[in-house]
């Protein structure tokens, strides 16, 4: 194992300063911002001497970028007096990189100190590092963690985590636990800590990833949940990701699931406070019961809150079977955005038939298009079904998840870009069934690799940027109604932007193996600077 980094911290600016008293947060290597209560922009700030890619039609690349009060206001040319400029050194910078499924609120649930970092180690000796980092900034004691969105392929071949021993070595004075959704790995401290709390932990370490978090979910505190929603927030801008469209987290009633009605007071609690320093775009689900969907649309407010929190509609379920055309009157009835989780062929044309016959039964309600339905997922999708959901004016999100475990080739990007003509954009499903990393998501679809870099997509292969454009374009703003101002570079558009720490358009500067472990050295949100990693 190498030698541990240098921890002294750049990095996630200010934004611990509102947690309780006693909940400590351990940052990532960078540093972020909290706007003070009620801001969301922030003055001037120029950028200059950069490749500013803003994703336009046209892919126009400028060289420099004006802000004012949290949107662009200039591109490229001049623009009088800001009070702050920015060097950029001649640093490539994208979009915001925007998740439109994810499930990031639930994090909050994590129990002990979450490891995310973990996503983007592809070596055992990555991983003994990552944990080692980790673990100079947690107190002695705590337990460390990262149960799910891990693959065991992604640090060695035959697949396996650390060992225990490995473990041991890289975090002496902390117990660990690692997982997949269930396989999973101790140190010899986990291994005894989590024995002592009744959970099955083999000898040499192995135990469930399940079992694991019921032994520790006793100790979730709301105060561990705003710890550790802060410390998501960071790894998600440290990696350049800015806005999380989140899709709950209650189905099935699983180890870590949110409550419906308590299940965000963490987050909600950070927004009031000014603290929240990405965007956040919570749906909300009813997987079963018409009538307390019914209740839901009678007592929320579609598109209420502001521009770091805004209530953007149920996903990624609604009460289906007999009762399908029941929910989406309901839901079109109060003119709701919907997002559907959807695989397989099969169920994929069971969904657009409902919506045709919706259309068909309710010509007095809005249209889907108007209400920017979209399907989420979509392996299976056809190239019929394309043409079913262009005509139909429904949104297509082919999602990556089957990068993590899966052996399949996960959707088929590039025939629904070559035939979609409604809005397509994506995501990951992280953090539990894929990372919360967008990056990895990037090279799945770049490269048809999965996390064991066997190539399962090679006829499904995507350009690096119709690849960022799925995750940062215009368009991605259209799965929340915001396509007028989020996504993309654009005057008029939320200053969210990206400095990375490589080129990733140049092959030569980034090989494709090296695609996953894409950084940003500065991350910008809505005008403010909310993640620094010193390097400008």
């Amino acid at each position: 194992m190498g030698d541990t980094h240098d921890l002294s911290r750049r990095g996630f600016l200010g934004a611990a300063a509102g947690v309780t008293a006693g909940a400590t947060v351990g940052f990532g290597t960078g540093t972020a911002a909290a706007a003070p209560p009620g801001t969301v922009g922030g003055g001037d700030l120029a950028l200059v001497n950069g490749k500013i890619h803003t994703l336009d039609g046209d892919n126009t690349v400028v060289n420099k970028a004006l802000i004012r009060d949290g949107r662009i206001v200039n591109l490229g040319g001049g623009g009088g007096g800001p009070r702050t400029t920015i060097n950029l050194k001649g640093r490539t910078v994208i979009p915001g990189l925007i998740d439109n499924h994810c499930h990031f609120i639930r994090i909050g649930q994590a129990a002990g100190y979450d490891m995310r970092r973990l996503e983007a180690a592809f070596s055992i000796e990555q991983a003994q590092q990552v944990v080692a980092d980790y673990a100079v900034e947690v107190p002695d004691g705590e337990f460390l963690t990262a149960l799910a969105g891990l693959a065991r392929r992604q640090y060695a071949q035959p697949a396996r985590f650390p060992s225990r021993e490995e473990l041991d070595e890289a975090a002496p004075n902390h117990p660990v636990v690692i997982s997949e959704l269930v396989a999973g790995q101790t140190n010899t401290q986990g291994r005894d800590q989590l024995r002592d709390l009744g959970v099955d932990v083999d000898d040499d370490g192995t135990t469930s990833g399940l079992a694991a978090y019921g032994g520790l979910a006793g100790f979730i505190t709301q105060d561990t949940k705003r710890r550790e929603m802060l410390r998501a927030s960071e790894y998600a801008l440290s990696v350049g990701l800015t806005t999380l469209m989140d899709d709950h987290g209650s189905a099935g009633g699983a180890a870590g699931t949110l409550d419906r009605v308590t299940g965000h007071d963490h987050i909600v609690d950070l927004w009031r406070d000014g603290l929240l320093p990405v965007r956040v775009r919570p749906r909300f689900p009813e997987q079963s019961d018409t009538d307390v969907l019914q209740t839901y649309v009678n007592n929320r407010w579609e598109g209420f809150g502001d521009d770091m929190m805004r209530n953007a509609g149920i996903g990624e379920w609604a009460p289906r079977g007999s009762n399908y055309q029941t929910s989406l009157r309901i839901i079109a009835e109060r003119s709701y955005l919907y997002h559907q989780h959807l695989i397989s062929t099969g169920e994929i044309q069971n969904h657009l038939d409902a919506f045709e016959q919706f259309v068909a039964e309710n010509p007095d309600l809005p249209h889907p298009s108007e209400m920017h339905w979209n399907l989420g997922h979509i392996s299976g999708i056809t190239e019929e079904q394309v043409h079913q959901a262009n005509a139909l004016g429904v949104g297509l999100a082919p999602h990556n998840w089957s990068y993590l475990t899966s052996n399949g080739p996960g959707p088929h990007h590039r025939m629904i870009l070559d035939l979609a003509t409604v809005p397509v954009g994506t995501g990951f499903d992280g953090a539990r069934v894929a990372p919360l990393n967008p990056w990895p998501g990037v090279f799945f679809m770049v490269t048809g690799r999965n996390s064991g870099g066997a190539l399962v997509g090679e006829d499904r292969r995507i350009t690096r940027h119709e690849a960022i454009r799925l995750y940062a374009g215009p368009q991605q703003g259209w799965f929340s109604k915001e396509e007028d101002r989020l996504g993309g570079i654009g005057v008029g558009r939320f200053a969210d932007l990206v400095v990375l720490e490589k080129d990733f358009f140049d092959s030569a500067a980034v090989p494709d193996d090296e695609i996953r472990s894409m950084k940003s050295v500065l991350t910008i949100v809505g005008g403010q600077v909310r993640y620094d990693a010193g390097v400008l």
